[in-house]
């Protein structure tokens, strides 16, 4: 089985000089691993890392800017803390215990944790002594006083993040605090067996080099976890479309060569962009999929039928109308892209639609969804799970109806290829 996240999120939050840099070293066992600076606003991006932390297993950190910077670049810089708090499993509240015995509302600690809160995720408060010099009886009185004051009611502990022998109390602290999900999504679900299960990996030129793309390489594990036998093929495309029976034949052949031997053939998973030729030339009787609609239905934590309802939106869309196309990665676009030249070619001449399309590539999401009648979404097989969840959210609440490469596709050439590509998956 599939976990449903791979590795846990913790992100930092905070005003400017609270101590997120030296915690995030801290956590990390790694001095220099963040800048650290007294002056404000040395954070000025997000910071991303990867590590293995024994009791959580792994995790990605994040270390974000300053949350009361008040500038137009602040302004950036507190929407990008926002979309890591939308996406953190765990956000890490951090207030400078020692400076800050002043009289303070904590309204923007108290934003923070809604914020998180909002989206289901959990929280904690650090507060951060910087080596102060007030005695033991002095700080329990500020924690005691500052968690009065927030009236949040969530665990807190006091640490001072400039000394290294702290990193055991603050793993052990988080460790006692945070809850991970453990449901489970089955990558591929079939039975644990025998079986061959057909890959059809047709290679174009985008297909980069000496390595096979993730969603093959994730089946591939999955497959043998399970004692069930990949089977690599490649279809040339151009010839199967020019209807060249030599290349059909050649398909058939070794369809008809697994489905017949002693271990059966279980199960199909086509690239996308092949399902106009595999649809026609499978037999019914053989289970076919995509791995974008494999990926869409693990991203999304099994709501699969979320992407099948969005399918809807093509009944009501207008010209003019405008429809975003989102991948997760970032590539240089060649040859006959997917999202950038096929689907919008799609629309325009099978369904004679001539809408307005924006395309988001990469971790940028377009701050005004509600210009938009329909999203089309990638597999996001280069995204976490976390950020990939925090997209749907946000269309959600947009009201935005969302689909996806490989429904859209299978839809596009035969509405009833919808029903079987998501039967696998019980759609």
């Amino acid at each position: 089985m599939a976990k449903r996240k791979e590795y846990s999120i913790i992100s930092f939050v905070g005003r400017v000089n609270v101590g997120k840099s030296s915690l995030f070293n801290l956590l990390s066992g790694q001095k220099d691993f963040a800048i650290v600076d007294a002056r404000p606003g040395t954070t000025a991006d997000t910071v991303a890392a990867r590590m293995e932390i024994h009791g959580l297993g792994p995790v990605k950190v994040l270390d974000t800017a300053g949350i009361d910077e008040y500038s137009k670049l602040g302004e950036k810089k507190r929407k990008k803390t926002y979309e890591a708090i939308e996406e953190a499993d765990l956000t890490l509240i951090v207030i400078d215990l020692a400076n800050n015995t002043k009289d303070r509302d904590f309204a923007l600690e108290k934003e923070v944790a809604a914020r998180a809160l909002k989206y289901n995720k959990q929280v904690l408060i650090i507060y951060n002594i910087f080596s102060t010099k007030k005695s033991l009886e002095q700080t329990k009185k500020f924690k005691n006083l500052f968690n009065k004051k927030l009236g949040l009611n969530l665990p807190s502990i006091c640490l001072d993040a400039l000394n290294s022998k702290e990193q055991k109390k603050f793993i052990k602290f988080i460790s006692i605090h945070f809850k991970k999900e453990s449901l489970d999504i089955d990558l591929i679900p079939l039975p644990q067996g025998k079986g061959y299960v057909l890959l059809n990996i047709p290679m174009d030129e985008e297909t980069p080099a000496l390595r096979i793309l993730r969603p093959q390489d994730m089946a591939v594990e999955r497959l043998l976890r399970k004692y069930l036998i990949p089977v690599l093929f490649r279809l040339d495309l151009k010839k199967a479309r020019a209807n060249d029976e030599t290349e059909k034949k050649r398909f058939l052949a070794l369809l008809k060569h697994l489905h017949n031997s002693s271990e059966g053939l279980k199960l199909i998973i086509t690239d996308s962009q092949a399902m106009d030729i595999l649809d026609h030339w499978t037999p019914s009787d053989i289970p076919l999929t995509t791995f974008s609609v494999m990926m869409a239905n693990y991203m999304s934590c099994g709501n699969l039928d979320l992407f099948v309802k969005g399918l809807e939106a093509f009944s009501f869309l207008r010209n003019g109308d405008k429809i975003l196309i989102m991948e997760s990665c970032n590539h240089n676009r060649k040859c006959d892209d997917i999202g950038t030249k096929q689907i919008p070619r799609l629309i325009k001449e099978k369904l004679g639609l001539k809408p307005k399309i924006d395309f988001s590539f990469g971790r940028v999401m377009p701050d005004d969804l509600s210009r938009y009648k329909l999203a089309i979404h990638c597999g996001g097989c280069m995204a976490d799970r976390q950020k990939y969840g925090r997209r749907i959210i946000k269309l959600k609440e947009a009201g935005i109806p969302i689909t996806n490469y490989g429904l859209f596709l299978s839809w596009i050439h035969n509405p009833k290829a919808v029903k079987r590509v998501c039967k696998i998956f019980r759609i």
